[in-house]
């Protein structure tokens, strides 16, 4: 009898060992279950997370859309175009005979005057220096003296189409034409570009001729350019 009652009493056990681990293995079935949908879960939000860094590193791509562009009101600066050379504006610099055009004619006033007359035909602001370069033609040597006294307080600056004014007096109105000395049928003018400390004076070595009537020559004498017109002919 006690045999037969141990007997049953084990296999109660063994059967309530086996529910046990039969409930076990249920629950880590269904645990694992869950386990594997938290991690599909998981997947879904790495998934999103990955789209949303991806949009918000479009942004940060340095490339601004249209929108942004309006809205970020920030003033635009044009650029300034560099200004073109020989334009006129700040500093000038000589006038050359390129960018003049100059006439010798006789003055209406006083006797023996030419009125040589520079215009600036350029688009740029130049100076003209000193006074103009004067011989004759044919057969004179050496160059009219420049009028000390008719030197302007400032140097003549021309802007474009602007004149100055030089006179050119051919002989003293009290000295009379015998017929023995010189004559000249034409006149040659010319710039200067530099002016020394020691008041030596550089022409351009380009100068302009022009036919006159038969003109008296002796000691002629020939005035600083000046942007009045009155002024040269003084």
């Amino acid at each position: 009898m006690r045999t037969t009652l141990r007997g049953r009493a084990a296999l109660a056990i063994a059967a309530t060992a086996a529910l046990g681990l039969a409930l076990t293995g249920c629950s880590d079935s269904d645990s694992g279950r869950k386990s594997s949908g938290g991690s599909s879960s998981s997947k879904g939000s790495s998934k999103d997370s990955s789209k949303d860094s991806g949009k918000g590193s479009d942004s940060g791509t340095g490339t601004p859309s249209k929108d942004k562009g309006k809205d970020s009101g920030a003033a635009t600066t044009p650029t300034k175009k560099p200004s073109k050379p020989g334009t006129g504006g700040g500093g000038s610099g000589p006038c050359t005979g390129a960018e003049t055009k100059m006439t010798v004619a006789k003055a209406p006033r006083p006797v023996n005057y030419q009125l040589i007359t520079l215009t600036n035909t350029s688009q740029r602001t130049c100076t003209v220096l000193s006074y103009p370069v004067v011989s004759f033609s044919p057969d004179l040597d050496g160059t009219a003296e420049g009028r000390e006294d008719t030197k302007p307080q400032a140097v003549v600056t021309l802007k474009p189409g602007a004149s100055a004014y030089a006179g050119l007096n051919t002989s003293p109105a009290d000295q009379a034409d015998d017929g023995t000395k010189s004559h000249a049928k034409t006149v040659s003018a010319d710039l200067i570009k530099k002016i020394g400390a020691d008041g030596s004076t550089l022409q351009f070595g380009q100068p302009e001729t022009f036919k006159v009537d038969d003109l008296f020559i002796y000691e002629p004498k020939v005035t600083y350019w000046q942007q009045d017109l009155d002024m040269a002919l003084s």
